[in-house]
């Protein structure tokens, strides 16, 4: 029952992409201040969940050493991913606009592709330690998910991309997330003892997307201050929420 509710979570979570697609469908084009306030709003839910939720974690169960270990190699798996993955594609099934614009959407959604992998580690890993801890990564994974689907989905609407596909390619990048809370929740229920590495190891790939892509993206446009806003928007709110729910 833990790992199917782990699953379950995560697959909700990762749903959270495809609403995103759909607000692109729906409103058109976001204006480009809107689009970083909410790529800061998900760099902060990263960051709450990151350091005051998984690494906090890893820290009381398995002190310093397990918890260095494994934000260390959290972020290093999230480099060597980034560096070494493949992004483009060259065959397109429809009349191509801008293929700037669509090399931009392949690799936003590799990039959340792989981010979605740790997060559902996250959650899976949570779920089996504190039912409470998966439940809180759930709702914070599935608010920042939402821009992130934004942000793979307009990329290839601009390209000329039909709704229906993009909308698609916004909740594939999410489903990366339930199979890797299964890999994540047997693992840990199987070897117990590497708990806290594997909290560590989840944090530590968070803080690395939010360092490497989410805040740079956001401040790239003239719109900090409203990511700034945004950023502490979404570290506030999870702060809250998980203040009630732990």
């Amino acid at each position: 029952m833990t790992i199917l509710n782990a699953v379950l979570l995560s697959l909700l979570a990762g749903l959270a992409t495809g609403v995103g697609g759909c607000i692109v469908a729906a409103m058109g084009e976001l204006r480009m201040r809107m689009y970083d306030a909410l790529l800061g709003f998900a760099a902060g839910v990263m960051t709450t969940i990151a350091t005051l939720s998984l690494i906090h974690e890893a820290l009381t169960r398995g002190g310093i050493l397990a918890t260095v270990a494994g934000l260390v190699v959290g972020a290093a798996a999230l480099f060597a991913l980034d560096r070494f993955l493949p992004h483009e594609h060259e065959h397109l099934p429809f009349v191509c606009n801008s293929h700037v614009d669509y090399r931009r959407g392949l690799m936003l959604m590799a990039a959340m592709t792989l981010h979605n992998v740790p997060e559902g580690l996250a959650i899976g890993t949570a779920y089996a330690a504190q039912p409470h801890l998966g439940l809180l990564l759930a709702i914070g994974i599935a608010l920042h998910n939402i821009p992130e689907g934004i942000a793979v989905a307009g990329p290839f609407r601009a390209c000329g991309m039909p709704a229906r596909q993009y909308v698609g390619w916004s909740i594939a990048s999410g489903m990366a997330e339930p199979l890797a809370a299964l890999i994540g929740a047997v693992f840990v229920m199987q070897f117990s003892a590497v708990l806290p590495f594997s909290l560590a190891f989840a944090g530590g790939a968070m803080l690395y997307v939010v360092s490497d892509e989410l805040i740079p993206e956001s401040h790239s446009h003239g719109f900090e201050h409203e990511a700034t806003i945004g950023f502490l928007s979404g570290f506030v709110l999870m702060l809250v929420l998980s203040y009630f729910i732990g």
